[in-house]
């Protein structure tokens, strides 16, 4: 009798080869330094007295110096690239994986719906909002009884694109996080498309996340319209807790899978940036004068049409 040809099984994600490449140090080095942003730096500009209660949230700590927003602007800038890449990997990964699972995996047509949803929420909600949050100044007074006052002229229109950016790169946040902890997490887990390591650490921080954002709305509220001075640590709790989730999920969530990428299917060779390779391809056609490859290519053409 004939052996049924089948599809081979992918192996289970703990058991792929990883290495340290490319897309790991990007997730490492390019969200990484937003962990110093969201604790010590915002803790020191407080005790320098650039901060006073109670305009004590990350978006006071941005406005506080020049100094600051640059170191800000280049952190989420960074934290912003990092996020387009891992997660666009990602995904690309998972679907691949998916594809190559054996018939007899049956795989929820809900799981791939998610994927597309959470890519699509991180490359056009999340990224571009905190882009705009940072290039927009957060300007906010109080008068004396500690009520808002919200400002006028060109300040007024910073401030709106301020809040309603920010609004809505933490609206996408909870949704990335709901979408992985109800749909992509457990399912990417059960199909073993994805290594429990990075599952388990993903799963705590999507929760985290959910949980942060949905008492983030009430207690924004209640900031505006109740009190600065009561609710303004609350506030900076829920920026702070749910930004840091937000980036140990790109770094200890996302290291494994990138580690498995990058033995696979490495996206820059590093023995290719070496001065010799450089020489190469930059110096040496210089020096020798050597002519443009178009130049023969478009001669050859010319020569064939005559």
């Amino acid at each position: 009798a004939k052996r049924s040809a089948s599809k081979p099984q992918p192996t289970v994600s703990n058991e792929r080869p990883k290495k340290f490449g490319f897309r790991t140090i990007l997730a490492v080095f390019g969200s990484g330094p937003m962990l110093i942003l969201l604790t010590y730096t915002p803790w020191r500009a407080y005790m320098d007295g650039l901060l006073k209660f109670p305009d004590i949230l990350i978006s006071d700590a941005i406005a506080c110096s020049q100094w600051h927003r640059s170191v800000y602007t280049t952190g989420i800038s960074m934290a912003a690239l990092s996020s387009c890449v891992i997660y666009s990997e990602v995904v690309r990964a998972m679907k691949s994986r998916i594809e190559q699972l054996p018939k007899s995996k049956k795989v929820d047509p809900v799981l791939v719906m998610a994927l597309d949803q959470f890519l699509f929420t991180v490359l056009c909600g999340v990224v571009p909002n905190l882009l705009i949050l940072i290039s927009f100044m957060f300007i906010e007074d109080a008068d004396e009884d500690g009520n808002i006052q919200i400002p006028n002229g060109e300040e007024l229109i910073q401030w709106i694109l301020h809040v309603v950016a920010a609004t809505l790169a933490f609206a996408g946040l909870g949704i990335c996080a709901f979408l992985y902890a109800y749909h992509i997490g457990p399912k990417a887990l059960q199909l073993g498309i994805e290594s429990s390591q990075d599952v388990k650490t993903r799963m705590v921080c999507a929760i985290g996340i959910a949980v942060t954002v949905l008492f983030g709305a009430p207690i924004r509220i209640a900031h505006i319209y109740h009190s600065r001075e009561l609710w303004a640590f609350p506030l900076l709790m829920v920026e702070v807790v749910s930004l840091t989730f937000g980036v140990c999920a790109n770094v200890f969530g996302s290291v494994g899978m990138m580690m498995e990428l990058d033995a696979t299917h490495p996206k820059i060779l590093f023995r290719n940036l070496s001065l010799k390779c450089f020489w190469a391809t930059l110096i040496k056609p210089i020096i020798t004068l050597t002519p443009f490859y178009g130049h023969d290519v478009l001669r050859e053409e010319k020569a064939k049409k005559k």
